[in-house]
C-alpha cells in the first residue's frame, strides 16, 4: 500500500498558493504530508514546500517554478515534464524519482540526492548541483550546459549524449560513468575522478582535465582538441601517484604497467616522455613545476613519480617499467635516500636510457654511497641552488645533454654497438 497524504494539507495546497504559503507561515512547526498525493498539472509556482513529504507524489506536468523544496522528500515522486525552473531543492531527496523531460533550468539542487533518478531529456541549464549525489542516475540526453556540478557524484551514472558544455565539474566523481557521445566542450573537469569511466565519441574540446584520476578509463574516438590534460593520475587508489600529461598516454602507460605481455610488445616503441622521480612535498612543488615546464617547452611529456605521496606499490618495478619507455630519466635526489636506493636497484635494467641525477643545495646523503653513478649511461650529478636557479639552467645543462646522450645511445644501438 502506497503512502497516504494528509487530506487537509491536500485541500489547502490545491486552493490558492497565497493561502498555502500563509498557512505555512502560521504553522512553522508542521511538516506537510503530501505523500502519494496527485498534484499533476497544478500551478504551484512559488509554493513553500520546504521539508514537505512528497514521497511517491504525482507531480507530472506541475508548475513548481521558483518553489521552495529545500530538504523535501520526493523519493519515487513523478516529476516528469514538471517545471522546476529556479526552484530551490537544496538537500532534497529525489532518489528514484522520475524527472524525465523536466525543466530544472537555474534550479538550486546543491547537496540533493538523485540516486537512480531518471533525468533523461531533462533541462538543467545553469543549475547548481554542487555536492549532489547522482549515483546510477540516467541523464540520457540531459541538458546541463553551464551547470555547477562541483564535487557532485555521478558514480555509474549514464550520461550518454548529455550536453555538459561549459559545465563546472571540478572534483566531481565520474567513476564508472558512461560518457558515450557526451558533449563536455569547454567543461572544467579538474581534479575529477574518471576511473573506469567509458569515454566513447566524447567531445572534450577545450575542456580542462588537469589532475584527474584516470586509472582504468576507457578512451575511444574522443575529441581532445585544445584541451588541458596535465598531471593525470594513472594509478589505482593506495598506489604511488604517477602522473602523465595526456589521456592517450595515460591509457597506453596504464596498459604497459598493468599488462605484462603488452609491456614487452610495446617496449620497442620510443615515446616522447621523460620520467621524473623524486620527493616533492608542498614546499618543493615549485621545483617540480619548474622541471615539468622546462620539459614541456622542449616538447617532452613529463611522467612524474612522487615519492612523497603515499602508496604501497613496488616503486623499483614502476621505475624500471617507466624508465624503459622514456627518452631519459631525471632523478631529484633531494631529501630522500630512497631515490638513490631505487636507482641502484634498477640502473642495470636501463642500459639504453640516460639517467640524470640532480639535487638541490649540498650533495645529498646517499648520492656518493650509491653505485648507480658508475654506469656510463648515468650523467654527472647536477646541483642547483633553488627553483629560480633550476629554471634558468635546466634546459641547457640537463635536458640538452640528456637528449644528446639519448641520441648517441640510439645511434650506437642502430649500428649494433
Amino acid at each position: 500500500m502506497g503512502p497516504m497524504a494528509n487530506a487537509g494539507h491536500i485541500d489547502i495546497v490545491r486552493d490558492r498558493i497565497e493561502r498555502w504559503n500563509d498557512w505555512r507561515r502560521r504553522n512553522t512547526k508542521v511538516l506537510p504530508d503530501l505523500s502519494g498525493a496527485d498534484l499533476s498539472d497544478l500551478n504551484l509556482a512559488g509554493a513553500n514546500l520546504a521539508r514537505a513529504d512528497l514521497t511517491g507524489a504525482k507531480l507530472a506536468g506541475t508548475n513548481l517554478g521558483g518553489a521552495n523544496l529545500a530538504r523535501a522528500k520526493l523519493f519515487r515522486a513523478d516529476l516528469s515534464q514538471a517545471d522546476l525552473s529556479r526552484a530551490t531543492l537544496f538537500k532534497a531527496n529525489l532518489s528514484q524519482s522520475d524527472l524525465a523531460g523536466a525543466n530544472l533550468n537555474g534550479a538550486d539542487m546543491s547537496g540533493a540526492f538523485l540516486i537512480r533518478a531518471n533525468l533523461s531529456g531533462a533541462s538543467l541549464l545553469g543549475a547548481c548541483l554542487q555536492g549532489a549525489s547522482l549515483g546510477q542516475a540516467s541523464l540520457f540526453r540531459a541538458k546541463l550546459g553551464q551547470a555547477v556540478l562541483r564535487q557532485a557524484s555521478f558514480f555509474k551514472a549514464d550520461l550518454t549524449e548529455a550536453d555538459l558544455s561549459e559545465a563546472d565539474l571540478e572534483g566531481a566523481n565520474l567513476q564508472e560513468a558512461v560518457l558515450e557521445g557526451t558533449n563536455l566542450r569547454s567543461a572544467n573537469l579538474s581534479n575529477a575522478n574518471l576511473c573506469f569511466a567509458t569515454l566513447l565519441r566524447t567531445n572534450l574540446e577545450s575542456a580542462v582535465l588537469d589532475s584527474c584520476a584516470v586509472y582504468g578509463t576507457s578512451l575511444w574516438e574522443v575529441n581532445l582538441a585544445e584541451s588541458s590534460q596535465r598531471d593525470l593520475d594513472i594509478m589505482p587508489a593506495q598506489q604511488p601517484v604517477l602522473s602523465v600529461d595526456s589521456l592517450q598516454t595515460a591509457q597506453l602507460v596504464g596498459m604497459l604497467l598493468h599488462h605484462e605481455r603488452a609491456r614487452y610488445e610495446v617496449f620497442s616503441i620510443t615515446l616522447n616522455t621523460v620520467l621524473v622521480i623524486g620527493r616533492f612535498p608542498p614546499e618543493r612543488k615549485p621545483v617540480l613545476a619548474a622541471v615539468k615546464d622546462a620539459l614541456r617547452r622542449s616538447d617532452y611529456s613529463p611522467l612524474v613519480l612522487d615519492f612523497h605521496l603515499p602508496g604501497s606499490g613496488d616503486k623499483n618495478e614502476i621505475v624500471k617499467t617507466l624508465g624503459r619507455m622514456s627518452r631519459f630519466v631525471i632523478a631529484d635526489m633531494t631529501g630522500d635516500r630512497r631515490i638513490a636506493e631505487t636507482l641502484d636497484a634498477v640502473v642495470h635494467f636501463l642500459p639504453s636510457i640516460p639517467i640524470q641525477p640532480i639535487g638541490e643545495g649540498a650533495t645529498e646523503p646517499g648520492v656518493a654511497a650509491g653505485h648507480y653513478h658508475k654506469y656510463r649511461w648515468v650523467l654527472p650529478f647536477w646541483r642547483f641552488k633553488d627553483e629560480p636557479d633550476l629554471a634558468a639552467r635546466i634546459g641547457r645543462e640537463v635536458i640538452a645533454p640528456a637528449e644528446q646522450r639519448a641520441a648517441e645511445i640510439r645511434q650506437k644501438l642502430s649500428f649494433g654497438l
